[in-house]
């Protein structure tokens, strides 16, 4: 189960916060009341497969972002043949343009 820990009780009792993570899992930090921060507990993997780990997290926000401005835009039922022409027409406005120094 989640939990709803605010600014202030982590500041106050970090190391009851850090024990609470480790037996009962991820904990939501709040601040004012709203979610500002999310603390998990290390996988024991190690700290490189848990940065990789949030990084595709991260990705993942970022692709589902982009999925859904281009829905909202109309570019996601571009075909391929207008992606190429847009891509096309952007790069040469690129190479027209000159070099700034």
């Amino acid at each position: 189960m989640v939990s709803f820990i605010s600014t202030r009780e982590l500041s106050k009792q970090p190391g009851r916060v850090l024990r609470q993570v480790k037996k009962d899992g991820p904990q939501v930090i709040t601040q004012n009341g709203t979610p500002a921060a999310y603390l998990i507990p290390a996988s024991g993997r190690g700290i490189e497969a848990d940065l990789d780990a949030l990084r595709r997290l991260l990705l993942g926000r970022a692709l589902d972002a982009t999925q859904a401005e281009a829905a909202r835009n109309g570019a996601s039922a571009l075909t391929e043949a207008e992606i190429a022409a847009e891509i096309a027409t952007v790069r040469r406005a690129r190479r027209a343009k000159p070099a700034v120094a």
